[in-house]
């Protein structure tokens, strides 16, 4: 121990002494200072650090011992601490044994007994290796780590070489020739980097360290290796080796440094190139790794994309995605999200862009993509979006697998469903389908229509005793359960009727058509039930249609050969009225009164037989009658005689007929046939057994038509017709009126009577009101609209004209008559000589038209016959009027629906008479063309 103490520490009390052992032991260099900073104490320690004796230092300054610079970073250090008063830590470098050291310096002051700092106290460590390897990990935190890819491994070498002094330095990993041979990653030597090489393991140093431990060698490399030609090559004298391994424990390669000369700091080496093995085996890793991502880049099936994180712009595709796209390589980076989107939401560039924003964030995305091709084709992609890490860097990694054939198989089966949606809703007939134990899992709106019950209601319960009467419901129930047993059914794949009941209990007959069909759960069964309530209904209709039709066809036979008849029967009548109208003349003549009311009496009748002609027509072919105005108490007065006649002898007819009642403009015939209707119907109600009353009279009415149902209000001349008969069911009210309608037997009425009263009654303005108590028999009453207001119109016959005594009449003239009626003709000619005038009779129309068309200014006066074989009258008539249009031409006809007087007079024929013949009307025509009959002449009416 030093016994150069300054005057203040002279005195050593027991305490004392042993702090200064314990300073003396201590591995740390401990030392005082005054504020002058001269040094008052130094410990063992620092002796042997400076190999000086404490005397020799004790007194004197750094300055005294270190280069300056150093020395007053020291002084500085010091007087900071003085300064403060308290505690500091500080890293100070000295020169020792021709190297600069780094020590640790705690460093104090120290107090007197007033509390004035009299000494700063130093305890220094030296740190030097620990800063040493602190440069090493600083290489590799700011260089090392700063590298990526092939660098890496480049700086590892330049910087061991630089941490170790080295000269030689080198990563290597195995050989892709095998596991004999390593490769080079980086090589550094002589201060540059040289080309990797691969070489073998076999007789170096790297033999004992690749998939082994650290290997120092540290001198006479050459000798102990004799066989390495690199590192004699490149003169290495000393080696150091440490293997690197896998995380899974493979051995990877080695890294390695050596030096032209002798290597001794052992513990140095291994730190250091323990601290690089660890980047290094983390490069070589990520290395296999990216090789293996690159295959599978490279070979996926997949489109994979790789996006900047920042920009999300495209950095690299693989090749999948090229072809998919249409795109290059190069064009594909160069491209944004745009060309990628379909261009309609959302499939465009900005929800792409969001995309990729959610995944730069964090979060993982999963969507379907329309996008467009190069070609412009649209497909879809599967798309998966993730944030990854590759090659150090943070990107947006995004797969995508093309998914278009199942999205178009999707919408298909989505179209499909739909349009089975769609056919099953809107469909008519009910849907139904069940399990394999007949519970509901399908009703359609039709179905809830017919049944009455919701889909709500019905679903999973069983269908049998949901629709089926309960009394047919165990038979189905049983065969249902045999078609599971054996597969063997009545119903399956026939269409049958059966009997289904409504919810409120209704039965009604319906078609059914059920069939099976595979699913994923068993059999499904799938009904197709269709009311044909509607359709028993239409067939009864068309059956009654049917029935109608031939009624109607035998009517229109029944016309036409009624047609035929009127015909002939008007040229007969024609013949007959003319003949008494010349017969009474004559007995005027002769002054017998008796003949001339005998003749009155036969005129009568045949007028008779030609309005009863003229009602078989109406009937038969509907002809539209001829308004005029009519006193119904005169007409229906004659008429019903008639109608007397046709009752049985056990209807009793009442009847009571207003007279002075207002005229109704009306068909007389057609007015007659209403009548007969009505008491036909009567008498069939009746039974023809009881009471028919017949009464006429004025009444304002305020009720509902009952064949039109239109509101009635106002004043109405009424014909009424009572029966004593059970009377009309109110629900066939509106259906009497019907055509054809009959609640008659088979053969016992054409259903047309009261279809043809409704017709007739509001052709001329009329209702017809209804009043029929059940029981209590029926009342029709016609209400016809008054004509004029207290007029009271001529009776038929007057309007007809009764027999009046004819003159002579003065007319001349050349007549041509052609009608084939041999009769007919005759009558023609005796009536036109009576008048004066010279007719030519010409029974064939070919021989007429030859002779009046080479003479046609020979005649003055024409009169055709309508119906005629071979030329009809109004063909005549078209040839007379080609060689002579001004030619007078008149045309009678016994029947003929297709002419129209006024159609035939726009041809150039003055009229068309109807036969038999309204002598009167002829007698004027001829006059008006051939000359004035004497003062006095009259005519006569038939």
């Amino acid at each position: 121990m030093s016994q150069s103490l300054t005057s203040s520490f002279v005195a050593v009390s027991a305490e004392e002494h042993q702090l200064r052992q314990i300073v003396d032991n201590s591995s740390a260099v401990i030392y005082v200072k005054d504020l002058d900073g001269r040094l008052r104490l130094v410990n063992r320690a620092f002796e042997r650090l400076f190999k000086v004796n404490s005397d020799r230092v004790i007194g004197r300054t750094d300055h005294d011992f270190f280069p300056k610079e150093m020395a007053d970073v020291l002084r500085a250090n010091d007087l900071r601490v003085a300064q403060l008063g308290h505690e500091l830590e500080f890293e100070e470098q000295v020169p020792l044994g021709g190297s600069v050291r780094t020590y640790l310096s705690t460093k104090f002051p120290l107090f007197d007994s007033e509390g004035r700092v009299t000494a700063v106290c130093g305890i220094s460590t030296d740190i030097s290796s620990r800063k040493s390897l602190e440069e090493v990990l600083r290489f590799v935190a700011l260089g090392v780590s700063a590298a990526t890819g092939n660098e890496v491994f480049e700086a590892i070498a330049r910087y061991m070489v630089r941490s170790l002094q080295a000269d030689f330095a080198f990563v290597s990993r195995i050989s892709d020739v095998g596991p004999h041979c390593l490769t080079t990653l980086a090589l550094y030597y002589g201060g540059k980097l040289h080309s990797n090489a691969t070489y073998e393991l076999v007789g170096t140093p790297c033999a004992e360290v690749f998939g082994g431990s650290f290997h120092f060698i540290p001198r006479d490399l050459q000798q102990i290796y004799p066989s390495d030609s690199v590192f004699a090559k490149f003169g290495v004298d000393s080696y150091a080796g440490y293997p690197l391994f896998a995380s899974d424990g493979r051995p990877l390669g080695l890294i390695a440094a050596g030096r032209c000369g002798p290597m001794s700091d052992r513990g140095r080496a291994e730190s250091v190139l323990r601290i690089f093995s660890v980047r290094a085996a983390a490069e070589i890793e990520r290395l296999e790794a990216e090789a293996s991502y690159r295959a599978i880049f490279e070979t996926s099936e997949d489109a994979i994309f790789v996006h900047d994180i920042e920009t999300g712009a495209l950095v690299d595709v693989n090749p999948k995605a090229c072809r998919a796209y249409g795109y290059s390589y190069d064009e594909m980076l160069k491209l944004d999200m745009d060309a990628f989107s379909a261009g309609y939401s959302p499939y465009t560039g900005k929800e792409a862009a969001g995309h990729l924003a959610r995944a730069a964030a964090g979060e993982v995305q999963r969507f379907e993509w329309h996008r467009r091709n190069r070609d412009g084709s649209l497909h879809w992609d599967e798309v998966l979006l993730k944030r990854v890490t590759i090659g150090g860097i943070d990107r947006i990694l995004a797969i995508t697998r093309e998914i278009t054939q199942r999205k178009e198989a999707e919408q298909a089966l989505r179209a499909s469903e739909l349009q089975y949606r769609a056919i099953t809703n809107t469909a008519l007939d009910c849907f139904i389908s069940m399990d394999e134990v007949g519970r509901v899992l399908a009703f359609n709106p039709a179905a809830e229509q017919c049944f009455g019950l919701s889909r709500a209601q019905v679903l999973g319960h069983p269908l049998l005793k949901l629709i089926i009467p309960p009394r047919f419901r165990e038979a189905y129930e049983r065969g249902f359960e045999h078609y599971l047993e054996t597969g063997h059914g009545a119903f399956l794949g026939k269409r049958m009727e059966v009997v289904a009941q409504r919810s409120d209990g209704e039965e009604f007959l319906a078609e059914l058509a059920l069939t099976q069909v595979p699913g994923d759960e068993g059999p499904r069964f799938i009904c197709y039930l269709r009311d044909i309530t509607e359709r028993q209904r239409a067939e009864e209709e068309r059956a009654r249609l049917e029935q109608q039709l031939r009624q109607a066809q035998r009517m229109e036979a029944i016309g036409h050969l009624t047609g035929g008849i009127a015909h002939d029967f008007n040229n007969l009548l024609t013949s007959m009225l003319g003949y008494t109208v010349m017969a009474r003349e004559l007995a005027e003549q002769q002054y017998d009164e008796r003949l001339g009311k005998y003749l009155a009496r036969v005129q009568r009748s045949a007028e008779k037989a030609r309005d009863l002609i003229q009602q078989m027509l109406t009937f038969s072919r509907g002809s539209r009658g001829k308004p005029q105005e009519v006193a119904l108490d005169r007409l229906l007065g004659d008429f019903i005689r008639l109608v007397e006649s046709t009752l049985p002898a056990t209807v009793e007819l009442h009847t009571r007929l207003d007279h002075d009642l207002p005229s109704v403009l009306a068909d007389p015939v057609q007015l007659e046939q209403v009548l007969m209707n009505l008491c036909i119907n009567a008498r069939d109600a009746m039974g023809s057994v009881g009471y028919l009353r017949v009464s006429l009279g004025q009444e304002h009415l305020e009720t509902v038509c009952a064949s039109c149902q239109q509101p009635i209000n106002g004043a109405f001349v009424t014909l009424t017709v009572s029966d004593s008969g059970p009377g009309i069911e109110p629900a066939l009210r509106t259906q009497i009126f019907e055509p054809f309608f009959s609640t008659k037997a088979s053969g016992q009425g054409s259903g047309m009577g009261l279809s043809m009263v409704h017709g007739i009654v509001h052709e001329y303005g009329g209702h017809i009101h209804l009043d029929s108590p059940p029981g209590q028999g029926a009342t029709f009453r016609i209400l016809l609209p008054p004509h004029r207001e207290g007029c009271v119109a001529a009776s038929p016959a007057e309007e007809s004209g009764l027999y009046r005594a004819p003159l002579r009449s003065s007319l001349s003239g050349r007549v041509a008559v052609v009608d084939d009626d041999d009769q007919v003709a005759e009558f023609m000619g005796e009536l036109l000589e009576g008048w004066g005038l010279e007719p030519t009779i010409f029974c064939d129309a070919e021989q007429a038209s030859q002779q009046l068309c080479a003479e046609p200014y020979g005649w003055d006066f024409v009169i055709l016959d309508q119906s005629m074989p071979r030329l009809s009258g109004m063909q005549l008539a078209r040839r007379l009027h080609a060689s002579r249009s001004d030619l007078p031409i008149v045309i009678y006809t016994g029947f003929s629906d297709a002419l129209v007087e006024s159609e035939v007079q726009q041809q150039g024929v003055r009229a068309l008479l109807t036969k038999p013949l309204d002598q009167q009307r002829l007698h004027r025509l001829l006059q008006a063309s051939l000359g004035t009959p004497r003062e006095g002449y009259k005519t006569e009416t038939n």
